[in-house]
C-alpha cells in the first residue's frame, strides 16, 4: 500500500474544511476496493465522503456549480483536485427525505452540471453502508468520487495521521471514520479538555519565595 499522495492530501483537506464550515461533527470516508489487473493488488475504485453537517442550500448548489465554469474561486481551489482521480464526481445533499443530487459530465472538452431531485438508488449509495440492514436517519452531505483511473489503496498508518493533524484545525469536526469496503478501519475521535489554572505553591520552608524553586539538604 502507498503513502497519502499530495493530491489526496489535497481532496480530503478540502472537504474536512468544508465539512467544518457546515458544522460537520462527523465525517466518513468510505473506500471501495477491487483487485487490478495487474498483479490483483487492491486498488481503489470509489470513494465517498461524506459529512452530517448542514445540506447544501441554494447559494451552496450555485457556488458548486461554478467549477464547471472554470471560476476557482467557486468552492474552493481545492475542490478542483477531484477531477485528478475522478471524471465525474457527484454530490448529494439536502434534508432527509428531500435530498437533492448534482452531476458534472463532460460534453467533448466541456464540462458540465446535471441538477434534480436524487434518485433513491443514489441515496441509498450515499447514506448507507452496503452491509447495514438498519435504517440511516443522517442528512449527509455525500460526494462520490468512482477513479477515473484505480489507485493504490493509501497506506492506512500515514492516512491516520494526516486526518488526524487534519483534526488539528477543526473548531466543529471532532471525528472521522473510513470504512474500507464496508469494514470500519479508521475512528479518530477529537476529544477537548477545558483549560483550567494551575496555582503555584505558596513560599515555604521547602520553597523559595519565588515559589518555583524547591531545595534541601541533599
Amino acid at each position: 500500500m502507498k503513502a497519502v499522495t499530495q493530491v489526496s492530501k489535497s481532496i480530503y483537506r478540502e472537504l474536512l474544511q468544508n465539512s467544518n464550515d457546515a458544522d460537520a461533527t462527523t465525517a466518513e470516508i468510505l473506500i471501495t476496493t477491487s483487485a487490478s489487473s495487474e498483479g490483483g493488488k487492491e486498488v481503489v475504485s470509489q470513494v465517498i465522503y461524506r459529512n452530517n453537517g448542514l445540506p447544501f442550500r441554494t447559494q451552496d448548489w450555485a457556488r458548486l456549480r461554478k467549477i464547471a465554469e472554470g471560476n476557482p474561486d467557486a468552492f474552493g481551489v481545492g475542490a478542483y483536485t477531484m477531477f485528478s482521480i475522478c471524471e465525474e464526481p457527484l454530490v448529494v445533499s439536502g434534508k432527509k427525505g428531500e435530498e437533492e443530487a448534482m452531476a458534472f459530465f463532460w460534453k467533448g472538452d466541456s464540462l458540465w452540471t446535471k441538477t434534480g431531485k436524487a434518485p433513491d438508488g443514489i441515496i441509498n449509495m450515499s447514506a448507507t453502508l452496503n452491509h447495514s440492514n438498519v435504517q440511516d436517519n443522517t442528512a449527509w452531505t455525500s460526494f462520490m468520487l468512482p477513479s477515473r483511473d484505480p489507485y493504490p489503496l493509501p497506506d492506512l498508518v500515514e492516512f491516520a495521521k494526516f486526518l488526524t493533524a487534519s483534526l488539528t484545525f477543526t473548531q466543529c469536526l471532532k471525528n472521522i471514520r473510513v470504512y474500507v469496503n464496508s469494514t470500519l478501519q479508521l475512528n479518530i475521535q477529537k476529544t477537548i479538555i477545558e483549560s483550567h489554572t494551575i496555582e503555584t505553591p505558596k513560599a515555604s520552608s521547602f520553597w523559595r519565595n519565588d515559589g518555583a524553586v524547591t531545595s534541601s539538604s541533599s
